[in-house]
């Protein structure tokens, strides 16, 4: 079994498992409150992969299933997991971050491949005992899972449909932080995927503006508006409570100029919270919100998990989610003063 922290596969052995994995049962998975990045990259490479199930650990964000309507994808996403010969994990290379998937893989005793584009950070457990072989690609010069998912089908032949190709546009858009982040790789990747979606950057962007209706978008600055907004060392922490929608007041705040976001909303059924890290203080400060956020989820008697620079948790106990957020904002003081 391979060593999680210092056995990392090449890109041309990626190549190789795909190719294998082809003629295999295959199921395809990501990380917890799966995103743009971690839901388009899965499915945009099931696309290859013939005999494949996508799965989701527990549920998707809002973004993601408007990307998946805009494609008019209609194979439902399974809750399920369910035994294969292979299981590829897109946008994670951890089981911690995996919500309920994390007890499945456990006990899983075929291939696992995690395809990831994070730094690894110390104190995640991602052994596999049962496993029969354990692969980790994880490459940070690519800035998203699709940027690696559309490298892979190029270099493999593989024909990229309008639906992968905007699927992969979505993922590297949002996981670039609206291309702030972009490589010159990102680009040249996106150049040839706008033409084959037959899409723009400013259309895709204008899709997920106009969804939002305004009473929506009201509500949010209003919630950014009442935040706190704390200056801790040379940085801006925003935090607070959300009328609604916890990661949409989060990312609202850190395009309004914040370092770190954490808001946390509570609606009939449980409460949420969503923190935000401007990159590159994730690797420069020693931050991971994912860690954070599978930390404090206790509290709330749930799951979270992450990245390092986006994150999230949830759970029934709706008493205990300001604590909970506020131990988040605690630990980022920590790490900025």
């Amino acid at each position: 079994m391979a060593d999680f922290l210092t056995d990392f596969i090449s890109f041309d052995k990626l190549v190789e498992l795909i190719k294998r994995y082809a003629q295999q049962d295959v199921l395809l998975t990501f990380h917890s409150i799966g995103d743009r990045d971690a839901v388009g990259s899965a499915v945009a490479l099931s696309e290859y992969l013939p005999n494949s199930i996508v799965a989701m650990p527990d549920f998707l964000t809002n973004n993601a299933r408007k990307m998946l309507a805009s494609v008019g994808y209609d194979k439902k996403i399974s809750a399920k997991f369910t035994q294969t010969s292979a299981v590829i994990v897109t946008d994670a290379d951890n089981t911690e971050v995996l919500g309920p998937f994390a007890k499945e893989l456990a006990g899983y005793t075929g291939e696992v491949l995690f395809i990831d584009h994070h730094l690894r950070a110390e104190g995640l457990d991602t052994e596999l005992p049962n496993a029969s072989a354990v692969y980790v690609f994880s490459d940070e010069s690519f800035n998203s899972t699709c940027s690696i998912v559309y490298a892979l089908l190029e270099r493999l032949g593989a024909k990229v449909g309008k639906e992968a190709a905007t699927l992969l546009v979505n993922g590297m858009i949002a996981d670039s932080a609206d291309l702030q982040n972009a490589s010159a790789t990102t680009f040249l990747q996106l150049s040839k995927l706008f033409e084959i979606a037959g899409t723009t950057y400013s259309a895709i962007q204008e899709e997920y503006h106009s969804n939002i209706p305004l009473a929506n978008r009201f509500m949010t600055l209003q919630d950014v508006k009442r935040a706190s907004v704390e200056n801790t060392g040379k940085y801006l922490i925003v935090f607070g409570k959300a009328t609604e929608h916890a990661n949409v007041a989060a990312d609202t705040a850190m395009n309004m100029g914040a370092d770190a976001a954490v808001f946390w909303a509570v609606t009939e059924s449980e409460a949420s919270i969503s923190g935000r890290l401007r990159s590159p203080l994730d690797s420069k400060l020693g931050i991971h919100l994912g860690i954070y956020m599978r930390d404090i989820a206790k509290l709330l008697d749930g799951t979270g998990g992450g990245h390092a620079c986006a994150a999230g948790a949830y759970g029934p106990e709706k008493d205990k989610v300001e604590e909970a957020a506020m131990q988040i904002v605690n630990r980022l003081r920590e790490k900025m003063k």
